[in-house]
């Protein structure tokens, strides 16, 4: 008899502590209000064990691949990177929990991602947070071994509110909050247009950031701030002296004056400095807002109440 599970897991947003997150600074997180699914469908014993994976945007079918089990060994599938990358996860994920994929029966696993694999919200994050949860394994443990990085995106996949992060002595440390910025009406979140790559920013960061305590413990300053700001004006100032310590440590020109100069509100990067979202404040009415970003070749835009997940 066949039995169906279904994990659902958020996006996430990293609003302050982009790169010094990895070295202890306290950082600021939403989860987003898109996420992705996974449905798991087990199959009755069999000789020769499968999994059928198959994995969906909202565009479509995103990729599909069968393995064989225990071997994991690629039977099938319509994008070989892909299938790889996901094999090298469930391998992770069976060391950490022997009887996973061990083999004794087959399964249908299909993924739903909710938003663009482009945008950055976490698709990897999303399925390993989902994927430790079938196997009733750590999260955070999956993800440092499987993928690295500092495990803020794990938090926001578990959470429903918005949250400090933190790594202390290497193990993570998450405090919700009730946050919901007075002005948030004023606050949008724009996409640039092109999705860095978690690992290879981390890479670099590494190999050129320079900063010490000092900067970290500014940072976690700033982000214990930023959710007291009771005005639009000392929200923006928070901002504005993030992106200059990090444009400091970083080494790299702020976002606003590569590509936003000229424009009256504030522009910060989230995450990775590059091509993901970054956040925009707005002083002039909506349409005129949207009309600017336009004309600087950004369409995508959400407003916070569209893309941030509230209860």
């Amino acid at each position: 008899m066949s039995v169906t599970k279904t994990w659902y897991a958020h996006g996430k947003l990293l609003i302050t502590g982009e790169y010094l997150v990895l070295d202890g600074a306290r950082a600021l997180a939403v989860p987003v209000n898109r996420g992705q699914y996974l449905q798991v469908t087990s199959a009755s014993a069999e000789k020769n064990a499968r999994l059928h994976w198959k994995a969906t945007t909202p565009d479509g079918l995103w990729f599909q691949a069968t393995y064989r089990i225990p071997s994991l060994s690629i039977i099938n599938t319509s994008d070989r990177l892909l299938a790889e990358n996901l094999k090298k996860i469930l391998s992770v994920t069976r060391q950490m929990s022997p009887e996973f994929l061990n083999g004794k029966q087959g399964f249908k696993a299909e993924t739903r991602l909710e938003f663009d694999t482009e945008f950055g919200f976490g698709s990897s994050s999303t399925l390993v947070a989902n994927l430790a949860a079938w196997a009733e394994i750590d999260a955070f443990s999956l993800q440092r071994n499987a993928l690295g990085g500092s495990g803020y995106d794990v938090a926001c996949a578990n959470s429903e509110r918005p949250l400090f992060y933190q790594l202390v002595n290497g193990k993570p440390v998450t405090e919700t909050i009730d946050w919901a910025p007075p002005f948030n009406d004023r606050i949008y979140f724009v996409y640039l247009g092109q999705k860095q790559r978690s690992d290879e920013s981390i890479q670099q960061f590494k190999k050129q950031a320079v900063f010490g305590e000092n900067e970290i413990g500014k940072i976690a300053a700033i982000s214990r701030k930023i959710v007291k700001a009771e005005t639009l004006d000392q929200f923006e100032n928070l901002l504005r002296e993030h992106e200059a310590i990090m444009s400091a440590v970083l080494g790299k020109t702020a976002v606003k004056e590569r590509l936003f100069k000229g424009f009256t509100g504030m522009v910060k990067s989230l995450g990775a400095w590059g091509g993901d979202f970054v956040l925009v404040t707005r002083h002039e009415p909506e349409e005129s807002f949207r009309q600017q970003m336009a004309k600087r070749g950004f369409n995508t835009i959400f407003s916070w109440n569209e893309l941030v997940l509230s209860k």
